[in-house]
């Protein structure tokens, strides 16, 4: 499905029934997902499809965060993912395979680590891999067409020379033609046939300085940094009919945090002078989280205790919970949230059901009614933990009752300190899963998220109505879900940090689109509005000014546009490298840009690159444009869907499309801004019919080399 247009509906209604005990399965059985046995790859390549287990209990019953054990029994040199991983909230469990390098048979054994008689096999085989034999030309330069001789070639592998992906022309079994990539450091390169992260086979060959300009047919592009790689900033006449070129002058740094100024011109072109670069003051909402996500990387590096086992025991609410109960909480009271400020608080069950519970103060200013608190809860049970812990995997269970606990409170609406610009919806405590915490008086020793309630007259902070609480809840439930998911499996379960602040936001953000997915496909129009809109928006903003804000933000960053960066980028990897690559970057103790490299198996600064210009170019249809796979989101329309947006709200989407390049002529430009990390500016630079060549400058204002810190690129792409 492909999301074209966009509609924005008013309240949520989501009938149920409630839901029943807290009587928790226990693991009895393991059954072989059905497909994800009998896989075929080439040999030294990760297999298509994880290998998956459902677990269940002695009557089939689905059971969650059961720990089993995977063990490559036949076969040398196979690699897991993991060696443990847990069952989620459907009962699956997940370890991605790589093949060793000989061909023959493999064979993985699951087995129950609460029981290790419950256990079943997988085979696999590995079939021999493309080989290279030769190349044709042995020496070559950007824009030829390279022909590599070998066996099992064909169009579905990835080529690369010298680091960077060719564009291939066609294949027969034994050889294989592709574009040379342009811009290349000369002398001896590697080419090199990829597939499923693997490196099949390569060869060597000798790349020249090219002798004449560029040579981009329409659609084709190249990333290179014209201080490192002499005569790639070189454009060639244009033809009868002119032309036109997208240049993003981008950091594709790995490391968050980082600027640096540039200046971008037709050489020879005097030096500009830099603006500062402002640091964006952040609203009090998205500071409060931001902390949230940097105490989280503290707790992981603290050591941890050794508990008394007293301290490990479940809480007592861990004997089930049933409608009408009564509990204390401790609830941050300030945005610190240190000890001084945890106030105490009274909940009630309002709803229990077989993945939540949901309790409300006592002394909420506007008690919601049985059939609000029904719906919200069958919205979570049927829809909103499935679709977290499918994607993501298992939540902790410190309080051993199979529920994760929401705290509707007063006490959340009074932390955010203005109505004006944003307000704290709701949040995760890492304190309240952790047990090396749970001495901690601010720990609730469960897995809760806190949200705001009703307040229509603004009794404890800002007007709130049932509608907005209603509407708001559930996405933020999902989006702190992710959080609360991401610190069980990182730190918890593996021992490592948590995630760093782009990536715990960005998988965040994700999960609230994949809600807004699953509620496409049920046809639940008024949901899936009120899931994805955020998303679309932030990243409206973001793009609307590209070059002022990071995609890779540091602490102290992290705004809306920041967040809506990180999603965009997640979006295209999620696009181009399947579904399964999103529970590799939570089920890992890899953090950042190194997870994300390893779970999608290609450079991350390739990856940053491609993504850039597939924010402009994914559906642009002009100039008979079509632009290439790699550079195409497939979830999203964006040009149809925020032309839609336009039509409703033209005050919130002044644009049918937020980017709007500066249109410079080729060979009279001189402009520049700062790089900051992942992200750049866009220019369109035109050239008459007939038009002179030109060369393009890529500087520091001063006319030195950018800083190597935020490794400068030029992304150019030839649009007519």
């Amino acid at each position: 499905m492909r999301f074209r247009n966009f509609v924005t509906l008013g309240s949520v209604v989501v009938a149920g029934a409630c839901g029943g005990g807290n009587d928790l399965p226990v693991p009895a059985a393991l059954a072989v997902v059905s497909g994800t046995s009998g896989q075929t790859a080439f040999a030294g390549a990760r297999l298509p499809l994880p290998l998956a287990v459902s677990v269940t209990d002695a009557q089939g019953i689905i059971v969650p965060r059961a720990e089993v054990r995977w063990t490559v029994t036949q076969g040398s040199g196979a690699a897991l993912s993991e060696a443990v991983t847990v069952s989620d909230g459907n009962g699956r469990a997940e370890v991605a395979v790589t093949l060793g390098q000989a061909t023959g048979s493999y064979a993985v054994a699951a087995e129950l680590v609460a029981n290790p008689q419950a256990s079943v096999a997988f085979a696999m085989t590995a079939v021999a891999p493309p080989q290279v034999s030769g190349l044709s030309p042995t020496s070559f330069t950007g824009g030829d067409t390279l022909t590599i001789q070998g066996t099992a070639l064909a169009d579905t592998l990835l080529v690369e020379i010298g680091g960077t992906l060719a564009r291939v022309l066609g294949a027969a079994a034994t050889s294989l033609d592709v574009v040379v990539p342009e811009c290349l450091m000369s002398g001896t390169v590697t080419v090199a046939l990829k597939y499923a992260a693997a490196t099949l086979d390569e060869a060597s060959g000798t790349y020249q300085n090219p002798s004449s300009p560029l040579r981009l047919e329409q659609g084709e592009y190249a990333s290179f940094d014209p201080a490192a790689i002499n005569n790639c900033a070189v454009f060639p006449a244009a033809g009868a009919s002119g032309a036109l070129y997208l240049l993003a002058p981008q950091s594709v740094t790995s490391l968050p945090g980082l600027a640096a100024p540039y200046a971008l011109s037709s050489a020879p072109a005097p030096a500009i002078h830099a603006t500062e670069m402002e640091a964006a003051e952040l609203p009090a909402h998205l500071k409060f989280h931001n902390s949230l996500r940097q105490m989280e990387r503290e707790m992981a590096r603290m050591p941890r205790p050794q508990l008394a086992p007293q301290l490990l025991a479940p809480a007592a609410v861990a004997s089930g919970i049933e409608v009408g109960d009564h509990k204390l909480f401790r609830v941050c009271s300030e945005v610190t949230c240190t000890v001084e400020v945890a106030e105490t608080v009274t909940g009630t069950a309002r709803y229990v059901g077989q993945h939540a519970a949901i309790f409300e103060d006592r002394d909420a200013p506007a008690p919601l009614s049985d059939q609000d608190f029904q719906s919200l809860g069958r919205l979570i049970d049927d829809d909103l933990y499935e679709v977290a812990t499918q994607h993501f995997g298992s939540e902790s269970d410190v309080d051993q009752n199979g529920l994760v606990l929401v705290l509707m409170t007063p006490v959340v609406n009074g932390l955010s300190e203005t109505c004006h610009d944003g307000i704290i919806t709701g949040f995760f405590f890492p304190v309240d899963v952790d047990p090396a915490f749970f001495t901690d008086i601010r720990s609730n020793r469960a897995e809760i998220f806190y949200s705001i309630v009703p307040d229509p007259g603004g009794s404890v902070g800002c007007p709130l109505s049932k509608a907005l609480v209603t509407r708001q809840v559930p996405v933020v439930f999902s989006h702190e879900m992710q959080h609360m998911i991401s610190y069980n499996q990182h730190v918890l379960v593996r021992g490592g940090d948590s995630e760093v602040l782009w990536l715990g936001e960005g998988l965040s953000h994700l999960s609230e689109e994949l809600a807004a997915i699953r509620f496409a496909s049920l046809g639940e129009q008024q949901l899936f509005s009120n899931f994805a809109i955020g998303n679309l928006y932030n990243a409206y903003i973001y793009l609307e000014e590209t070059g002022s804000h990071f995609v890779l933000e540091g602490d102290g960053t992290g705004t809306l546009e920041e967040r809506g960066a990180s999603w965009l980028f997640l979006r295209w990897v999620v696009d181009q490298f399947g579904d399964a690559v999103i529970r590799r970057m939570v089920e890992t103790t890899l953090t950042g840009a190194d997870n994300v490299t390893a779970a999608a198996g290609e450079p991350f600064s390739r990856m940053l690159s491609e993504w850039f210009l597939a924010n402009y170019v994914s559906d642009l249809a002009t100039f008979g444009f079509t632009a290439p796979p790699r550079l195409q989101y497939t979830t999203w329309a964006l040009r149809d869907v925020y032309a839609d947006l336009r039509q409703q709200d033209p005050d919130r989407f002044p644009a049918s499309f937020p980017i709007n390049p500066p249109d410079l002529t080729g060979g009279s430009f001189s402009v520049g801004g700062w790089l900051r990390s992942g992200s750049g500016d866009y220019y369109m630079v035109g050239q008459a019919p007939s038009g002179s060549g030109f060369t393009v400058s890529f500087t520091n204002p001063a006319g030195g080399p950018v800083s190597s810190a935020v490794t400068p690129r030029i992304e150019v792409i030839r649009i007519r």
